[in-house]
């Protein structure tokens, strides 16, 4: 059972310690920010070794189906750890925006730098890490339309018995991942 989560209370602490919470907290906001992206490059070697796998046994059939279900689940959980990373950092980021204007005297992190648009090319405030989760939900997608692709109806029994205990193992997987994936 977890125990709800109170928003960081500094009414009562120093100024010293604010200060030491604000470079505490602005630190483990930047490194959650670089595990993000080492925790995806990680999760994408799995992936595009599995495209490269499904591409070679398309032909084949019945391992194209074993290599979908293998991709299907690197992405569910690349998109669960997206969510998890993105969960961490806006908590790490709502601790130093907790102490900052104290700390500073300005709003730095929490103020939002409005931005001149420049055309098709310019900057625009996107989240990269929501971008990322969308292209991870995207290739799960991708990954279901080609296990569906790749399914032997037209084998032997056998095969198709091996490929729905595939898929009903591969399912109950991914409701395990969802089910217990909470820290």
């Amino acid at each position: 059972m977890s125990i709800p989560r109170q928003p960081l209370d500094v009414s009562k602490t120093s100024p010293e310690q604010k200060q030491r919470i604000l470079e505490y907290a602005a630190d483990v906001r930047k490194f959650e920010v670089e595990r993000f992206w080492h925790r995806s490059i990680f999760f994408w070697g799995f992936i595009a070794a599995a495209f490269v796998a499904y591409s070679q046994s398309a032909s084949k059939g019945d391992l194209a189906f074993l290599v979908a279900c293998f991709g299907l689940l690197c992405s569910i959980a690349w998109t669960l750890q997206n969510r998890g990373s993105k969960y961490w950092y806006e908590a790490w980021e709502a601790k130093v925006e907790s102490v900052e204007n104290e700390v500073l005297g300005v709003p730095l992190f929490a103020n939002r730098e409005p931005i001149k648009r420049k055309g098709l090319w310019g900057a625009c405030p996107f989240s990269v890490s929501k971008l990322a989760i969308a292209l991870s939900d995207f290739t799960a997608l991708t990954w279901v339309a080609l296990a569906v692709r790749a399914f032997p109806l037209n084998n032997t029994s056998s095969v198709l018995v091996c490929s729905v205990i595939v898929a009903v193992l591969t399912i109950m997987y991914i409701a395990l991942l969802f089910t217990c994936r909470q820290s």
